[in-house]
């Protein structure tokens, strides 16, 4: 045919050259072989390749080879084909012409006894039939495979073509024979194919003529390009009938009219073909909405809560121990109707066979007559009369005992409660604690039974009945108890019947119920407990808690039976409830999810917990959104644990791990109550192992809560031996599973462990962060139940933290956080690898480190107050900051950033009682030292540093902190904080000055805040952030470059104490505290000059806005003092009189010039004018600078009556009322004002054309001035005199006299710009940075190449590393190599290696493995493909382009040519242990058949 055109050109190898080999090739659309071309060994054939040129690989030199086909014209057909045989000979015989042209297939298979085979087909297309996708892949001495084609198409035709992406990632990370490799394919070339590869071979892909087929590879590279980890539909083989069918209308709507044919069946490798020993599809079905929800990976509803889900203990016994019981009743009801004549070997066997009930009694539905039996014997075993009747006297105490513990045991039956008000056992067992001579553990015993009945309301509603005395006994009990153990029994009893008695009597549910209540709930196990062998104290080594007896089923029992959620709900959606009692609500709710009976209490009415979400919004990140996650998560557990066999459960649990609130909720409500037992067993299920263990690995990487491991570890541990995925967590479990890990007297392994293992924590190996969180569970109580109003000191946490300090475990703590802190030296390079699943692995470990190190310095800072000088652990705290900032700020986060905030506090708590002492030499100042430092070290410390300095500073003072906390307090802590920073002045000074010349928006409202903060402390403090202000203004020539400096100081000025500061820097007249003071003065008459010299808007603005602010009577530093003369105030409020002359005649330099001048800029003049002439002092001046500008008003006047423009309307009012306030005012602080002759004469009044005339709001001023006129007698002026202030006090006076309610000008003046210029990006000029590097950069340092290694500076993943133990010189080997790797330029030639990027580091990515962010796009199936043995792997398209981009000549997949890599790009291969698995045949479980 004329047509004929290269149908398929790549090269399969085999390992084994003794047996014969088969291979397939499957093209994705019908074609018609032509001819078959065996290329010889280092034949070079020239193509449209990548590379141009490929060369031959076949070996041997001779052998004979077979080619059959499969005839799509004969659908039914059991066997292929014969194509043809050919005797293959070296550069002799390699073509063979197909005889039988016309032969429909869509795939090729070679059987010969070949090593390495480089073949090409030629041939030409058909679209008479349906094509599945190509294949290629090879089987070494698998003959069967074709003979069982048929068989295996029934086992597999049962598959929904619907499956998603999810399933074939899972398949690359679980199954590597089964990997994709086509998922991007290359730019079009001349050959059709796209090849997929399921063992060893490789290949390369193309176009075809035909249109539409272009159009799929176009949308298979977007698709491919978004998400690399998976395959595109169109390269995956179809396995139903139903997609072959949909395949046939698109090709007759793309193309036309087409044959019809019988679907047929796809050609299946060998790996795709089941073992016979794999049950039949038939055995599991499922429907179409289950296949939807296995591959589908959406968010779960949140409010789908089941009401049918029964979250109470089902009561399952078997029918042999039903029977016992039985027995043991008839025997018992015997033995109690004839008690009192019976024999002594009657009776005591009447008490053995109670303890034997005792022991096998569990919950179950009891008859009539069991009802009837059980009251008997309880009754019988409370009897004291019964009891004495014994005849030995070890049995009267054992009766009494039993009695007691079978009417305990009771109370877990349903009809428990019942039979005990029946029998009054309440009244008997106080009435036992009451009686003389009994023993107190029997006692204590009683009362143990009475609070384990407690539990139910009914039980507790006969105690608070009236008519009873159980209550009044109680409480007389309590009064009379002289045994602090029985206190402590009636104290915890009498508490649940408060909290019940309070619930009732509650009608709404208010801001201090929901808290009593919640307090309540916290710490129920300490104050409501019954513990068996626990003397109440302060202080002890350990607070028993049993968790069988836990006080809080009690109180849900009491929330259910009071429809608490009813409460809730109403409270939550009530128009009526404020903001605290939403609040306080959100808080129970989630204290309540923090446990397993508050989340199975929140399941048993799902109706009215969806009604809560709803209102919480749990659609929404917040406490609504986390508490649907929890309950979701507890759902599925539920359905585990009743139903083990609904793995739906588990998959729908599983891929909640995919979701960041998801997987929060998973590590949370796991380690609770004992939830992770369900999914042990499913450790064992070879079908559903997976999914269990992934959620069990995810656990334990990310949970905080390492004590529910203790005991589990072991179990785990040897799961992990059978369990790929469990692999990556033997590190972890092997140091939880060691006893003596877990020692509160010893903790010197864990910390010889963490010493160990600092020098690689930047790899996060799991060893680390479990020594770190065991250690943080034994020095840091878990439980958070103990009431701050009667606290339990639990001294094994303490002497844990002594042990802590003896092994000297601070210097440990401080190497981890060292390394890692050294290895992110620029944090916010890795912000993208931070992102997810790395940053959450490196919070669980710094976490415990920096809480475990502040609370170590906080213990040595007590005992050694000013003795402590060690400042190691400042530097590291600070670098983990700066990490934490380029962290997403979610909540754990922000936890962390809090806790090294307080760490570093921790420092400012050593200081002399007595005030003596070197304040330059303590810890307060050195740690404020390295703090400033780290700011101005590195521009990547600039926002960070601020960050923590804003955070370290005392807030600025507030009326409301002044009003709650005591005033002298609060201004002497800042006084300390002034007095340590004035120690650090030339540190503070500097990293002032380098900050202001920034451009940066964040940086500078950092900055803004920080120097508020400053300033609001003390005058030595606030003098010193003045000086560096006014520096900046200075040095900032001239200022149109510097707008920005103005803006900081435009925006600093509104703060009054940063005012009066300036205030006192600008005056001439005031005492300088140094003599470099009186440079500050001529910075207002430089800005003056800047105003009328600059025709910048925002420049004008900002000067205006400064002098606003300066000339605002209304704010000042100073306590506002009636008593005192207004003139006295106005001294510290107005600038003095040369700067204000200064200010005031640039003003009216504006009023005369107006026309130049833009509306807002004459708006903010006349407003500060009108500011000055309020008072007195600003009359004065205001009036003797216009007469010394007679024009000004004149020509304001003619402007703004040719103003048309609606928006200058403001300008023109205020204006008149300038004019108007200057005759007349209503303010109280002024008594002077000018004659109507003397406005006029400024205005230059002419009756005749005047421009007031023409100003329409003007109307009363011209009445006034024309009845002036027309007086004939002329009223004498009265001469003004100058009003004097007093002299300003001293700023350190003004301090001490401050107004502690600083006004807020922002909401009474807002500004109208920011610190970015909105016409910077004009303004930008354009800045060669080779050149500046040049210039700024020593000589020897090479920029490129340390950028390049600054960038491919990835984190070592411990993950990915093989579990067993290195020797040095491996580890050795394995730097060099990386170090190699990474480096710009490599030395020696070396042959090229595809980069697998995707392979290792991202295998672990739903199992909890960390991901490293700055190299790689994903799990990439081409590159992480099982390597070829014969020839290195082939060229992916991107890394083409990329050696192409670098001016390397790429080579040929087949990796013959040898190539260089000088000068090329480094490489981006990671090394991490071996390339490939061994390959190993796994069965598909069910849910993937």
């Amino acid at each position: 045919m004329d047509n004929t055109e290269l149908l398929f050109f790549d090269t399969f190898s085999h390992d084994i050259s003794e047996e014969l080999n088969l291979d397939l090739v499957q093209f994705p659309k019908p074609v018609y072989i032509s001819e078959v071309r065996i290329i010889p060994l280092g034949a070079r054939v020239q193509a449209d390749f990548p590379g141009g040129v490929r060369l031959g690989a076949t070996n041997p030199s001779q052998f004979e080879i077979e080619f059959f086909v499969n005839d799509l014209s004969k659908p039914g057909a059991s066997t292929f084909e014969s194509l043809g045989e050919l005797e293959y000979k070296q550069n002799i015989h390699i073509q063979l012409e197909c005889e039988r042209k016309q032969i429909p297939t869509d795939g090729l298979v070679l059987r010969g006894w070949y090593t390495t085979i480089t073949l090409a087909v030629y041939g030409t297309l058909t679209k008479s039939l349906n094509n599945p996708q190509e294949v290629v892949s090879s089987a070494a001495g698998s003959s069967a495979c074709v003979s069982g084609l048929e068989e295996a198409v029934e086992n597999t035709t049962q598959i929904s073509e619907q499956q998603s992406e999810w399933y074939y990632e899972n398949q690359a990370q679980t199954n590597s024979n089964e990997t994709c490799v086509a998922a991007t394919p290359p730019p079009p070339i001349q050959p059709i194919q796209i090849v997929e590869s399921s063992r060893n071979s490789t290949s390369d892909t193309g176009k075809t003529e035909v249109g539409h087929w272009e159009e799929d590879a176009t949308n298979s590279t977007l698709k491919s390009t978004k998400r690399p980890s998976s395959p595109p539909s169109e390269s995956l083989v179809s396995l139903s009938p139903e997609s072959i069918s949909a395949e046939e209308e698109e090709g007759e709507q793309d193309g036309g009219e087409q044959e019809t044919g019988e679907p047929f069946e796809p050609i299946l490798s060998d790996e795709d073909i089941m073992t016979d020993d794999i049950p039949p599809t038939t055995e599991y079905e499922c429907e179409n909405v289950q296949l939807n929800d296995i591959y589908s990976l959406t968010p779960p509803d949140l409010l789908e809560l089941e009401e049918s889900m029964n979250v109470t203990e089902e009561y399952h016994i078997s029918k042999e121990m039903l029977d016992k019981i039985h027995e043991i009743f008839q025997s018992l009801s015997k033995s109690v109707l004839h008690f009192n004549n019976a024999s002594g070997q009657e009776k005591e066997t009447f008490v053995h066979n109670c303890e034997s009930l005792c022991a096998i009694l569990s919950p179950f539905h009891l008859s009539n007559t069991d009802f009837n039996d059980l009251t008997n014997i309880v009754n019988a075993g409370l009897d004291m009369d019964l009891a004495r009747a014994q005849p030995q006297p070890v049995y009267k105490v054992r009766h009494v005992k039993v009695g007691v513990r079978l009417a305990e045991t009771l109370c877990k039956l349903p009809q428990g409660p019942d039979i005990l008000l029946k029998v009054d056992a309440p009244y008997k067992l106080l009435a036992l604690c009451m009686r003389e001579n009994v023993a107190l553990p029997v006692k204590l015993s009683a009362l143990r039974t009475l609070d384990a009945a407690l539990i139910s309301p009914i039980i507790v509603q006969e105690f608070l009945k009236s008519k009873s005395n159980l209550y009044k006994n109680a409480l007389m009990m309590l009064d009379t108890a002289k045994l602090a153990r029985l206190k402590y029994a009636l104290s915890s009893l009498l508490r649940k019947v408060h909290t019940y008695e309070f619930l009732d009597e509650m009608k709404e549910l208010d801001e201090l119920a929901i808290t009593e209540l919640t307090n309540t709930y916290i710490c129920s196990p300490t104050l409501m407990a019954q513990p068996k062998r626990q003397l109440p104290a302060g202080a002890q080594m350990e607070f028993e808690r049993e968790h069988n007896r836990n006080p809080r089923c009690h109180l849900i029992a009491y929330f259910e039976h009071h429809k608490l959620l009813y409460h809730i709900l109403f409270a939550l959606t009530s128009p009526k409830s404020d903001i605290n009692l939403i609040k306080a609500t959100r808080r129970f709710l989630l204290r309540l999810s923090d446990t397993k009976e508050g989340l199975l209490y929140l399941l048993k009415e799902p109706e009215v917990t969806k009604l809560i979400l709803k209102a919480l919004k749990c659609e929404l990140p917040g406490a609504g959104s986390v508490l649907a996650w929890r309950l979701q998560v507890v759902q599925c557990l539920l359905r585990l644990k009743y139903q083990s066999s609904d793995w739906m459960a588990l998959k729908k649990l599983h891929s909640f791990l995919i979701f960041p609130e998801g997987l929060q909720a998973i590590i949370t409500v796991l380690p609770t109550g004992e939830f992770i037992d369900i999914l042990i067993p499913y450790l064992s299920d070879p079908n559903l192992c997976e999914f269990s263990a992934e959620i069990i690995s995810a656990t334990i990487r990310y949970s905080d809560r390492i004590e529910v491991f203790q005991n589990r570890a072991a179990i785990i541990l040897e799961k992990s031996r059978i369990q790929a995925v469990l692999k990556d967590i033997t590190l972890y479990l092997t140091t939880a599973a060691q006893p003596s890990h877990w020692n509160y007297g010893d903790v010197s392994p864990l910390v010889a462990c963490i010493r160990k293992s600092a020098d690689k924590a930047a790899s996060l190996p799991g060893q680390l962060i479990t020594a770190c969180r065991i250690l943080y569970y034994l020095v840091f109580p878990s439980n958070n139940d103990v009431d701050p109003m009667e606290p339990y000191i639990e001294l094994k946490y303490r002497n844990a933290l002594t042990q802590l300090f003896a092994a000297d475990g601070l210097t440990a703590l401080i190497a981890v956080m060292a390394n890692i802190s050294e290895f992110y030296e620029q944090p916010f390079l890795h912000r993208a690898a931070l992102t997810g699943r790395r940053g959450l692995a490196l919070v669980a470990l710094l976490l415990p480190c920096v809480r475990l190190t502040r609370a170590l310095l906080e213990r040595l800072v007590k005992c050694m107050a000013t003795d402590f000088k060690d400042l190691t652990a400042v530097v590291p705290l600070l670098g983990v900051y700066s990490l934490v900032e380029a962290i997403p700020p979610i909540r754990i986060v922000q936890t962390l950033s809090e806790e090294i905030v307080g760490t570093l506090l921790v420092f400012t708590q050593a200081v002399d009682s007595d005030g003596s002492g070197n304040v330059a030499k303590s810890l307060w100042t050195q740690m404020l030292g390295e703090v400033l430092k780290m700011v101005s070290l590195s521009p990547c410390n600039f926002i960070p540093g601020l960050k923590l300095l804003t955070r370290l500073l005392p807030p600025v003072l507030t009326l409301k902190e002044t009003m709650t906390e005591d005033a002298i307090r609060v201004l002497g802590l800042r006084k300390l904080w002034s007095a340590h920073l004035q120690a650090q002045a030339n540190n503070l000074t500097e990293t002032l000055r380098l900050l202001c010349a920034s451009w940066n928006k964040d940086l500078l409202v950092l900055l803004s805040k920080v120097c508020k903060q400053l300033s609001d402390l003390a005058a030595p403090t606030a003098l010193l952030v003045g000086r560096c202000l006014l520096d900046g203004i200075i040095a900032a020539t001239p200022l149109e470059n510097n707008v920005l400096i103005l803006a900081l100081l435009s925006e600093l000025t509104r703060h009054a104490p940063m005012k009066a500061t300036l205030l006192t820097l600008t005056s001439p007249a005031s005492r300088a505290q140094v003599k470099s003071d009186q440079k500050y003065p001529p910075v207002i008459e430089m800005m003056c000059i800047a105003l009328k010299n600059t025709n910048e808007i925002r420049m004008q603005y900002e000067i205006l806005d400064i002098f606003e602010t300066l000339c605002d009577c209304t704010l000042s530093l100073m306590q506002e003092d009636t008593t005192e003369p207004f003139e006295k105030r106005l001294t510290h409020s107005v600038p003095s009189k040369e700067p204000l002359l200064s200010i005031l005649a640039a003003l009216i330099d504006i009023l005369a010039t107006s026309t130049k001048f833009e509306p807002e800029i004459l708006q903010s003049t006349l407003r500060i004018l009108l500011s000055l002439i309020s008072h007195n002092y600003g009359l004065y001046h205001v009036k003797s600078c216009l007469e010394n500008n007679p024009d000004a008003l004149r020509s304001l006047l003619e402007h703004i009556s040719a103003l048309e423009d609606p928006e200058a309307q403001s300008v023109v009012d205020l204006t008149i009322i300038f004019l108007e306030n200057l005759i007349a005012s209503e303010s109280q602080g002024r008594s002077l004002y000018l004659r109507v002759q003397q406005l006029a004469a400024l205005i230059l009044w002419d009756k005749n054309d005047h421009p007031l005339e023409k100003i329409k709001n003007a109307q009363e001023l011209l009445e006034i001035f024309k009845s002036a006129e027309d007086k004939e007698e002329k009223e004498p002026i009265p001469e003004m005199l100058e009003p004097l202030l007093p002299t300003p006090e001293a700023l350190l006076n003004q301090f001490s006299q401050r107004c502690l309610g600083t006004p807020d000008l922002t909401s009474k003046r807002p500004k109208k710009f920011t610190f970015m210029s909105p016409n910077q990006a004009s303004n930008e000029n354009t800045v060669d940075l080779l050149t500046l590097a040049a210039e700024l950069l020593p000589a020897d340092f090479n920029l490129l190449t340390e950028a390049q290694n600054l960038c491919s500076k990835t984190p070592p993943d411990d993950a990915t590393q093989p579990l067993q133990s290195k020797t040095q010189t491996d580890d050795q080997e394995t730097r060099d190599v990386q170090k190699q790797s990474t480096s710009p330029v490599s030395k020696v030639k070396q042959p090229f290696v595809t980069p697998m990027r995707g392979r290792t580091q991202f295998t672990s990515s739903l199992r909890g493995g960390p991901v490293v962010g700055s190299v790689g796009r994903g799990a990439d199936p081409f590159r992480s493909r099982p390597p070829n043995t014969s020839r290195p792997p082939s060229l992916h398209v991107d890394d083409f382009v990329a050696l192409e981009t670098c001016g390397a000549q790429p080579t040929g997949p087949t990796g013959y040519n040898k190539l260089s890599i000088r000068g090329t790009c480094p490489s981006r291969t990671i090394n991490t242990g071996t390339r490939s698995r061994p390959w190993t045949q796994e069965t598909r479980p069910p849910y993937l058949r």
